[in-house]
């Protein structure tokens, strides 16, 4: 039985895509270099042979319920086309660039020792990787993808929690032994560091952790977790910090969580991915891979972590 061929074309699905993506008729024939006309046409003619509307159109462009389930079911498999057709006409020295964008910390402490595992299981694909200036901003066109610290939900961009969330207290063991931390009012004899980026850090723990605890002062604040780590290093005062990203110092002995709790806080860090630019295919294969060890350094961390680990979240 010969298969039934659609009324539309490749391009008929790359014009939805570019629309759903940049979320606007004008930025997608743009993108496509067609006019605005055309673009409509291959959409209406889509939702004429589905039956369904795939977008909205008042007040700008948006989804429908349909135009997701939609776009979720052909973009892997137009990507999969565009990456065979590459494969297969490029020069097999020729790689796909992809500027990522992360902040200094997660580089130091996490991403870079993780490259030359990505270039193996990838080595049609190079990394190349910039640090954010803490506050900078960065143009889209700058950057096909970015790990940013936040709460997520930014307007006009997909996100996908990574980690970071999981926030301690770390202190120096020699101040430990010095000042011993047993219990949270001990906190009170000790300066306390926080990221500037994350003012609420120290009020989100202690109204989950020790609420009726008043701190004296403000705590100092860092530009970057990497020198805040060196600050408690330096026996400087006590901070509090995502846990996976000193996972290893603390395993090692390097650093001590005293009261070896995790406080879900409301900030963590986050892969957003700019998968309308070129080449997709490996912008995504980069983003799934980077998503796909975060959730592997979770997992290898709860099944080490020393018990009791306490974990509350701030709501």
């Amino acid at each position: 039985m010969t298969p039934s061929r659609p009324p539309f074309s490749l391009l008929s699905l790359q014009v939805f895509i570019a629309v759903a993506r940049l979320g606007s008729f004008t930025r997608a024939a743009d993108y496509l270099h067609l006019t605005q006309s055309a673009v409509s046409k291959h959409i209406g003619l889509l939702e004429r042979h589905l039956g369904v509307p795939l977008l909205t159109r008042a007040g700008g462009v948006a989804l429908t319920q349909a135009g997701i389930q939609f776009l979720d079911a052909i973009e892997p498999a137009l990507e999969q086309i565009q990456y065979a057709v590459e494969r297969v006409s490029a020069p097999a020295e020729q790689r796909a660039i992809v500027t990522f964008l992360a902040p200094p910390a997660v580089l130091q402490f996490w991403l870079v020792a993780l490259l030359p595992r990505f270039a193996q299981e990838h080595p049609a694909i190079e990394l190349q990787m910039r640090t954010r200036p803490v506050g900078g901003r960065v143009g889209r066109s700058d950057l096909d993808a970015e790990i940013r610290f936040g709460r997520g939900n930014w307007q006009g961009a997909r996100d996908q929690y990574l980690f970071g969330r999981e926030m301690c207290v770390i202190a120096s063991p020699a101040l430990c032994e010095r000042l011993p931390l047993r219990d949270y009012a001990d906190l009170r004899r000790v300066p306390r560091l926080q990221h500037v980026l994350y003012p609420t850090a120290w009020d989100e723990w202690r109204r989950t952790l020790a609420p009726g605890l008043e701190f004296d002062g403000q705590a100092q604040e860092y530009d970057h977790y990497s020198v805040m780590v060196e600050a408690v290093r330096a026996e400087l005062g006590v901070a509090i910090m995502p846990r996976l990203l000193v996972r290893k110092m603390l395993a090692s002995g390097e650093l001590a969580a005293p009261f070896n709790e995790v406080m879900l806080g409301s900030g963590g860090y986050y892969l957003i991915l700019r998968d309308h630019t070129a080449p997709a295919h490996a912008v995504r294969a980069a983003g799934a891979w980077i998503k796909a060890r975060a959730d592997e350094m979770a997992r290898e961390w709860l099944a080490a972590a020393r018990p009791p680990v306490v974990y509350t979240d701030s709501g």
